[in-house]
């Protein structure tokens, strides 16, 4: 999008008032979106915002291994092994640093990619790539957990949150250094969900934890 995407962006830095990594799906050009993309470069000079690459779709095809659809529901779009895929993304990801005046880091969809594709991510140089466990940069991997929900339905919901707060309470429980707050589109809808992030970022404010761009977590 490009005014609306301004709009949801500016929300949650109100909402939150610290340093956000946006994780943005390119799904068309950043040259066809001038008021996301001036907004965007505005606040990556003040590093407010940074952007991460997430891909071209957030949609895979049914060809994937049906093991784990339960977690990624056909949305784990570098579970394809694709030549045509790496090229497209090769083309967009290049293009977006471009633009963006530094290389972006790369978060697979769902945090999950082929050993093939995670291989391809590295050869693009990024600043970082994200994975459901840890970050990497430069061969090096840094543990870091993550708190989550992203979803819309209820009981799949009330779920996630008892998950949600067990990897939050077991991270301050075993002291990990590094932890990702994820906040999904879908979040923004639910005002219960958004009362759990409010409460979980207020927490970590109150314990020895400050708020970094991505970037600056490893």
């Amino acid at each position: 999008g490009d005014g609306d995407t301004v709009n949801i962006l500016k929300k949650l830095l109100d909402t939150f008032g610290i340093p956000m990594t946006v994780h943005l799906v390119f799904d068309n050009s950043l040259s066809d979106s001038p008021a996301l993309l001036n907004f965007l470069q505005e606040k990556i000079a003040t590093n407010t915002i940074e952007v991460v690459f997430h891909g071209l779709s957030h949609r895979c095809s049914e060809n994937v291994s049906k093991i784990f659809v339960f977690y990624h529901k056909y949305q784990a779009e570098y579970l394809e092994d694709s030549e045509f895929l790496r090229e497209k993304t090769t083309k967009m990801y290049l293009e977006s640093s471009t633009l963006l005046g530094n290389n972006l880091g790369i978060c697979p969809p769902c945090w999950i990619a082929l050993k093939k594709n995670l291989i391809f991510f590295n050869s693009l140089r990024p600043a970082f790539i994200e994975t459901m466990l840890y970050i990497s940069k430069q061969q090096n991997k840094y543990f870091s957990s993550v708190v989550s929900l992203g979803s819309p339905g209820k009981k799949e919901l009330s779920f996630l949150k008892i998950i949600a707060k067990n990897i939050y309470y077991l991270s301050l429980l075993f002291k990990v250094r590094r932890i990702r707050v994820a906040i999904h589109e879908c979040d923004l809808y639910n005002p219960q969900s958004m009362v759990f992030f409010k409460r979980v970022i207020a927490s970590l404010e109150k314990q020895p934890f400050r708020s970094v761009l991505l970037k600056e977590l490893v």
